[in-house]
């Protein structure tokens, strides 16, 4: 799952499932492009999140099996595969994504400690 189609997949696939129809245009291309400027934009995406789909889970216990490997983007380097055990580490405290399933499953992390959990 480390190739470039996958990410992106993974990328447009949150986009399509998780974001408002309004916004979903703009932040496809954000999350598949990458400008360097996404940084900026992170802090944005709960106001944009489809809020049908989203739960607050901050403790993230049984959302998925910690060994589960996703896309994990933190807004500030490449999208990398790692375990949803890694993600939580690394999601932790700052704005970051994980796609575990894509369009299905994922986390958003947000730099405030909350977590939210996408699902369809």
């Amino acid at each position: 799952m480390n190739n470039i189609l996958d990410i992106e997949l993974h990328m447009k696939s949150f986009s399509d499932a998780f974001i408002l129809e309004a916004r979903k245009e703009k932040w496809t291309g954000l999350l598949c492009e990458r400008p360097n400027n996404i940084s900026l934009q992170s802090s944005k995406l709960f106001n944009h999140l489809d809020h049908n789909r989203i739960e607050q889970n901050d403790s993230l216990k049984n959302v998925a099996p910690y060994d589960a490997v996703g896309v994990f983007y933190d807004f500030n380097h490449n999208p990398k595969c790692i375990s949803f055990k890694d993600a939580i580490n690394e999601g932790r405290s700052q704005d970051a994504l994980f796609s575990i399933n894509p369009g299905e499953l994922a986390v958003c992390f947000f730099h405030d400690g909350w977590n939210f959990v996408c699902k369809r």
